[in-house]
This record gives structure tokens, C-alpha cells and sequence, in this order.
């Protein structure tokens, strides 16, 4: 199947799954597959796409396209992403921003996310502020299994208890 087919087939299949953005869905999985982005899509149309079949039916079972994918973007981050921590909402960058306006002018602040989740406010903290010692705590060890991943795979020193 070529990248138009495969476009044209997942859209219909989200569509008729109830997904609310079946095109950006069906995008997001054929860029994946493909190794390239959305945009990328286009300069691709002849070619062949192999491995969208699983992704495609998790995705039409509702499951969330960041859990599908395993990463979502976040700020300037990429995280990983799965069932164990919810998936971070672009709403959420408001409370980096809050966050980031209260310790402006504190040299070296230390800050604590309670309910961490995939790390992503904590990395994105320790990301715009190296300075500031960033902790993340929650009651899910699954959670903060995946905060830790995440820190590690970024190369950010944060914590997590």
C-alpha cells in the first residue's frame, strides 16, 4: 500500500472508529511508520508502507495516539509515553510558563512536581532552568518508572521519589 493509500484507508478507518481527527490521526501513524514527520508525508506518496496495521487498530480501538506513537512532544522535549502516566496536555505548558515566571530571578530554585507522572513539567523545568534542582514525587511506582526513563533518555538530572 502506498502512502496515499495507506492516508486514505486509516482515515476512513478512524472516521468509522469515531476518532475526532481521523486525518491528523492517519498522518501521524503513516509518518511514523515511516520514520519521517507529517510534512514529510508528502515528498513520500509513491512509496510502500509497511507496519501501520497494528498501530492503526489500537488507534481504532481509542487508544490514546500518544500511547500508539510512544512519544509525545511536550515544550521542547520528546517523551516517552505509555499507559502508566497520563499523556501531558498542551494546557499543561501554561503551568511550565507559571512555573518558570515564579522562580525567575531565583538563583538556583529547587522545585518539587507532586504527582510526576511521564516527568514531563519536572523535565521541562530542569530543560529551561539547568540551574534549578527539580524533584518529581508520585504514588505510582509504574509513574515514576517512566519519569526516570524519560530523565535518563533526555540526559536531565531529576529526580524522583
Amino acid at each position: 500500500m502506498t502512502v496515499r493509500e495507506a492516508l486514505a484507508e486509516a482515515k476512513r478507518r478512524l472516521a468509522a472508529a469515531g476518532v475526532e481527527t481521523p486525518r491528523v490521526d492517519a498522518e501521524w501513524l503513516v509518518a511514523h511508520v515511516l520514520g519521517t514527520t507529517r510534512s514529510g508525508l508528502a515528498a513520500r506518496g509513491g512509496e510502500e508502507v509497511r507496519g501501520l496495521e497494528p498501530l492503526l487498530v489500537r488507534r481504532e480501538a481509542r487508544e490514546p495516539l500518544a500511547y500508539v506513537l510512544g512519544e509525545w512532544g511536550f515544550r521542547r522535549l520528546t517523551l516517552k509515553t505509555d499507559a502508566r502516566a497520563l499523556v501531558p496536555r498542551p494546557e499543561t505548558e501554561t503551568l511550565v510558563e507559571r512555573a518558570l515566571a515564579l522562580v525567575a530571578g531565583i538563583e538556583s530554585p529547587r522545585i518539587l512536581d507532586v504527582g510526576v507522572g511521564s516527568g514531563a513539567i519536572a523535565l521541562a523545568l530542569k530543560d529551561e532552568r539547568p540551574d534549578a534542582e527539580v524533584v518529581g514525587v508520585d504514588i505510582s511506582p509504574d509513574a515514576l518508572a517512566l519519569a526516570r526513563e524519560n530523565a535518563e533518555r533526555l540526559a536531565l538530572d531529576v529526580g524522583a521519589a
